[in-house]
Parts: C-alpha cells; structure tokens; sequence
C-alpha cells in the first residue's frame, strides 16, 4: 500500500461512493484486507456488497471519528469525549438503523462499532417487557396460544407480555 494515499473511495451495495481516509478504513478488519491486496493509489475503489449508503455512510463516520481521536493519542479526556460522542451517535432509530449499522459493523469487521451496536441494544431492552421489545425490534410473536401456555407451565417465570 502506498504511504502517500490519503484516501480511498468506497462504494455501497446501493452505488453511492464515499470518501474515506486509510486511517479510518484500516478500523475496518475487511476494508484493510481488501486494500492490502490491491496497489492503493488516488483512483482506489473498493465496494462493499452487503451495505447500503445511509449505513455506510453512519459506519465511515464512526471510523473517521476514531481514527482522528486514535491519531490526537490516548488521553483521559479524550477517552470521555469519545464515550459522549459514541452515545450521541448511537441514538439512532432502534429498529431500523441500529440494526443495519450492527449488521454492517459484523460484515466489515468494525469491532468497536458492533460492540458499541451491541451494547446499544442491551441498553435499549433494559427494563422492557417481552411485548415491548417485540414492538420496538417489530418482532411477530409466533407462538400459539396452546405452545405459549406449555412454555408457561415449564417455565413459570416464562413471559409473553
């Protein structure tokens, strides 16, 4: 890879092209390898099948950020200006847009993101009731009502509402 490449573009499942600097693509375990296989110049393209261009463009987002804090090194302050800015940019519609950006973290390999996606859904279903969660992630409850009333008696602390 060439060290005077500032960028690359990459494009989405969708066709949109975004810029992206190698600092931050390099967060993405598949980003990195697929721009170690290749000669890296000013032209670079590399598309990424599985995710649209809202997601993308969420995900090189977060990359940037902590690729830029990366580079200004490891303070105290910095590490709570980040933790406030990773919440700020987790509230997101918790159906929709947390799930594609914790499904595009899994597929580009963004381990902090798909942990910070992963604890933003914990975080959401704390102190939910079955029913609700099933409402927010629009998830149908497909039990019966004969196999909801076996769960019950199996497990008496079983919950469908």
């Amino acid at each position: 890879m060439s060290s005077s490449v500032q960028a690359i573009t990459v494009e989405s499942s969708d066709g949109g092209e975004f810029k992206m600097t190698v600092g931050a693509a390099i967060q993405s375990k598949l980003l990195n390898r697929m721009i170690e296989d290749v000669s890296v110049s000013a032209d670079c393209k590399v598309r990424v099948s599985e995710v649209n261009s809202e997601t993308l463009k969420k995900v090189i987002e977060y990359c940037e950020k902590h690729a830029s804090m990366a580079n200004d090194g490891a303070s105290h302050s910095n590490a709570e200006e980040l933790e406030g800015w990773d919440t700020e940019f987790m509230k997101v519609n918790a159906g929709d847009m947390l799930f594609h950006i914790l499904m595009a973290a899994n597929y580009l390999e963004v381990e902090g993101l798909f942990n910070l996606a992963c604890q933003t859904v914990a975080n959401s279903m704390k102190g939910k009731t079955p029913k609700e969660i099933r409402m927010m992630f629009n998830i149908k409850n497909d039990f019966t009502p004969e196999e909801q009333e076996r769960l019950r008696r199996q497990n008496p602390s079983c919950s469908f509402d």
